[in-house]
């Protein structure tokens, strides 16, 4: 592989990690607000509002300290944060589904 194709690889993985990270952040940071709207209802569900809100936020954390550690060893690093944010958002309807 030639210099400049790693440069372009590692330039678009760099990209690609950084907007994953900022977005799974995001969304976590949205789901953990939603969720937070269960608690005010009716219903006591601390499972649902454990599984919808905090463990999408410690996930997204997770996978960005992981992207950027595979970032700085040259690694394909993009896969981190999408990962987290797959599991986030599935985690989240699963807790939807508990708390109603």
């Amino acid at each position: 592989m030639t210099p400049s194709a790693q440069t372009e690889r590692s330039m678009g993985d760099l990209v690609a990690t950084l907007l994953l990270i900022g977005f799974s952040v995001g969304i976590a940071v949205v789901l953990f607000f939603v969720s937070l709207v269960w608690a005010i209802g009716n219903h006591d569900n601390t499972v649902a509002i454990v599984l919808g809100g905090y463990v999408p936020l410690a996930l997204a954390v997770v996978g960005a300290v992981a992207g950027i550690v595979a970032l700085s060893r040259k690694h394909r690093a993009f896969w981190y944060p999408l990962v987290t944010l797959v599991l986030s958002v599935g985690l989240w309807v699963v807790a939807a589904s508990i708390a109603r």
